[in-house]
C-alpha cells in the first residue's frame, strides 16, 4: 500500500491491509475509507486500491474543500472546478498494475490548512459504465 501517512492515522489501513492482506476495493456506494488530520498527512499522498476482475476504462480524482466547490484533478497535476456531472469528468488515464492495483496520486504539494477539512474522492468507471469510488476526510 503506498498510502503514507503517519503511524497513528493509518490505523483503519493496516487494519483492513492485516486482515485481508489486500489493498481496499472501491465500490458503486463509496467506500469510506478514513478520516485524517492534515497534519499527520504526509505529501505526496498516494492510495492503492484493488480492481479485483474489473477493467477501468478511466480514472478520475475528485475534491470539496472548505470552500464545498467541487474540483477535479487532472492528470499528471492540478485542479479545475467540477460541474458534479460525471460526464464531465476528465480522465486521469491511471493504467492498472499486473498485481491488479490502481494507484491513485491525490496530493502532490503540501496542504494548507486554509482548505481544510477536504473529502477526496477517487474512481474508476468500467466497460457498463458504473462509477467505483471511495472517498477520506482529510481536516
Amino acid at each position: 500500500m503506498t498510502l503514507k501517512i503517519k503511524t497513528i492515522s493509518a490505523t483503519i489501513f493496516l487494519w483492513a491491509q492485516s486482515v485481508s492482506a489486500e489493498p481496499p476495493t472501491l465500490s458503486e456506494e463509496g467506500t469510506f475509507l478514513g478520516r485524517f488530520s492534515g497534519q499527520d498527512v504526509n505529501i505526496p499522498l498516494r492510495i492503492t486500491v484493488g480492481i479485483q476482475n474489473d477493467i477501468p476504462i478511466a480514472t478520475y480524482v475528485m475534491a470539496r474543500f472548505q470552500n464545498n466547490a467541487p474540483m477535479q484533478r487532472l492528470a499528471g497535476e492540478g485542479w479545475v472546478d467540477w460541474s458534479e456531472n460525471q460526464s464531465d469528468l476528465v480522465d486521469n488515464a491511471i493504467q492498472p498494475s499486473a498485481d491488479k492495483t490502481l494507484t491513485f496520486d491525490l496530493i502532490e504539494q503540501g496542504l494548507s490548512f486554509v482548505f481544510l477539512p477536504v473529502m477526496v474522492t477517487f474512481a474508476y468507471t468500467v466497460e457498463d459504465g458504473s462509477l467505483k469510488s471511495g472517498y477520506m476526510v482529510i481536516d
